[in-house]
């Protein structure tokens, strides 16, 4: 049976150039707006698994983060340190996930979140209980998996939701004075559309245009790929966390200066790992203030930064929207940026209700009575996944490509890789760089839109 949100519709009002084949503008009532602001509170390995089978173009949204993403989905489970933060990271959520799945048509399908304690009861009844959102998750008490789901009784959590609709007037204002020259067309988008839309908005300077005619052999004429230099324009004293610098070994082919592979710990693996569970809105606002190189999600975060606050229904979810957050604050201490998690809503629950169940709570400001038998509730804390502060088991040694492609290392590999690459072993060398705040951020950046992120970052230093 198909969700509500599967079978939800939105209606666009598009006007068209004809001959041009180009959306001009579109008018959208609030729904559509909700939904396009809601791009801004996906993480970025959310927004790559929603785009996999979004039609069959071989270009990809979001670029080499696509390569971090399958690295992690066939990194080798001996190298993480547990299941838990592998399955956290591939299916990351912001502080909005919930609030998001309240809209008319939300293109996001992460299972909504749950919340889990240890089946044996004496560690249930200890005083400080853990509970986690995973599955995975093993007890700190018996080892055994966090598998006895608590289900949550009330909450007094905010829900804002909804935005303002936008209207665009005035066809002169593009130049077209000739009304023959355009046409009014209505599209009813579904949540399949929606993520055309969304993969459009990430890779075209004309995403409504691609939504329309990507799907004819003209696209390439239509819509056209953002090339040029990257240009590094954020203020790193605001996304620094600690003055630390993660030491990367580089290889080079000695005779061209060619990059080959990085040689790396675990601490640089985390750091590229945890892009993923990054929410774009902070990666386009605080991490590369405005400036991501994606133009039209550029364009879009303008538009509510710019948003008077009368068609918002708080400052609060303009924040959101803005800054979003990371759902749990599982952030490794190998990051290099400050990334900031939501305020955990405290968890209560009655272990030995007179009713049976395991009930939860919800709440921010007070330690609720159980509703069965009116006794007092326990508070759980988070499991925290990370084991030793990070996301892998230390100490490791990771190769990673140009191209964001990360394998434990082994002379094997390395032998391999250079065989591949029909390198003589008599032409490589090696360097020492070190990244930092500055050259973080401009990995990330480079990582949207380069084929070859870490030599467009990093050759400047060994050569």
């Amino acid at each position: 049976m198909a969700t509500t949100t599967e079978r939800a519709k939105i209606s666009l009002k598009l006007m068209v150039h004809k001959e041009h084949k180009r959306v001009i503008f579109a008018e959208a009532d609030n729904h559509f707006v909700d939904t396009l602001f809601s791009f801004m509170t996906l993480p970025m390995g959310t927004i790559i698994r929603l785009l996999e089978k979004v039609n069959n173009e071989n270009i990809k949204a979001l670029g080499n983060v696509n390569n971090l993403f399958h690295s992690l989905v066939n990194f080798p489970d001996n190298y993480m340190s547990n299941e838990e933060i592998k399955y956290m990271l591939l299916y990351p959520r912001s502080s909005s996930h919930d609030h998001c799945r309240k809209l008319k048509l939300n293109i996001d399908d992460t299972e909504p979140i749950k919340y889990f304690v240890c089946e044996t009861l004496g560690c249930r009844n200890r005083l400080k209980t853990s509970y986690s959102t995973c599955a995975f998750a093993r007890c700190i008490y018996c080892g055994n998996q966090l598998i006895r789901e608590i289900k949550k009784k009330g909450s007094d959590l905010p829900a804002n939701t909804g935005a303002a609709g936008l209207s665009i007037q005035l066809l002169c204002a593009f130049g077209i004075t000739d009304g023959s020259q355009v046409e009014e067309r209505t599209l009813d988008m579904v949540r399949e559309q929606i993520l055309v839309l969304l993969k459009g908005a990430l890779l075209f300077k004309y995403p409504l245009s691609y939504l329309v005619y990507y799907s004819t052999h003209r696209i390439q004429n239509l819509v056209t790929l953002r090339q040029g230099t990257l240009i590094y324009h954020f203020n790193s004293n605001e996304v620094a966390s600690i003055p630390k610098k993660i030491m990367l070994k580089v290889t080079l082919q000695k005779s061209n200066s060619k990059f080959l592979f990085a040689e790396a710990d675990g601490d640089f693996v985390d750091f590229l790992f945890g892009f993923l569970e990054i929410p774009l809105g902070t990666v386009i606002g605080k991490l590369l203030n405005g400036n991501s190189s994606l133009e039209s999600m550029d364009n879009l975060f303008s538009s509510i930064s710019n948003m008077h606050i009368g068609y918002l229904k708080s400052q609060d979810l303009k924040n959101a929207l803005l800054q979003p957050q990371l759902s749990w604050d599982h952030v490794s201490q190998n990051h290099t940026f400050k990334l900031n998690a939501s305020n955990l809503a405290k968890i209560f629950f009655h272990n030995e209700c007179i009713k049976g169940t395991l009930i939860m709570y919800l709440t921010h400001f007070y330690d609720p009575p159980c509703v069965g038998c009116d006794q007092e509730c326990y508070e759980l804390t988070f499991k925290d996944p990370k084991v030793l502060g990070g996301v892998l088991k230390a100490p490791a040694k990771f190769m990673v490509t140009d191209d964001l492609n990360l394998t434990p290392v082994s002379s094997v590999s390395t032998i391999a890789l250079l065989n591949k690459l029909k390198v003589p072993l008599n032409d490589v060398e090696e360097h020492e760089v070190s990244i930092g705040v500055e050259e973080g951020l401009k990995i990330l950046k480079a990582s949207l839109k380069s084929s070859t992120p870490l030599s467009d970052v990093l050759l400047k230093g060994c050569i």
